[in-house]
């Protein structure tokens, strides 16, 4: 009878591990979903400020949110976790050049489907 509350007692820890560590990896997921959608806040912003600036454009404040809620939903909803990171690092890439070179980086081959919001302005 010892041996077979040893041997519960082992099953009970390794349950208990294992959800710990499911716990765990969904947290860390989570984790890195917020932090890519806040890339993306800071990211949308940067592209919509070159947009309007290459197009020579002084947008309303309303102009300017539309396009970056364009851009974030796009690459929030359209783009899927495994690639909002890339999609947030190829703009931030495209912004640095200059207008004629930025239009030319602002595509993303890996899921074009992220990049939807490029020149609906």
């Amino acid at each position: 009878m010892r041996h077979l509350e040893k041997h519960l007692y082992s099953i009970g820890a390794l349950v208990l591990v294992m959800g710990a560590l499911l716990l765990s990896i969904g947290l860390t997921s989570s984790g890195c979903e917020a932090s890519d959608n806040f890339d993306s806040r800071v990211a949308c912003r940067h592209y919509c400020a070159k947009e309007f600036d290459c197009n020579n454009d002084d947008p309303t404040s309303g102009e300017a949110a539309d396009c970056v809620s364009a851009c974030r939903d796009s690459i929030e909803d359209n783009c899927g976790n495994e690639n909002q990171g890339a999609a947030n690092d190829k703009i931030e890439e495209c912004v640095d050049k200059d207008c004629l070179d930025f239009w030319a980086c602002m595509v993303f081959e890996a899921a074009p489907e992220c990049f939807d919001f490029v020149g609906q302005q």
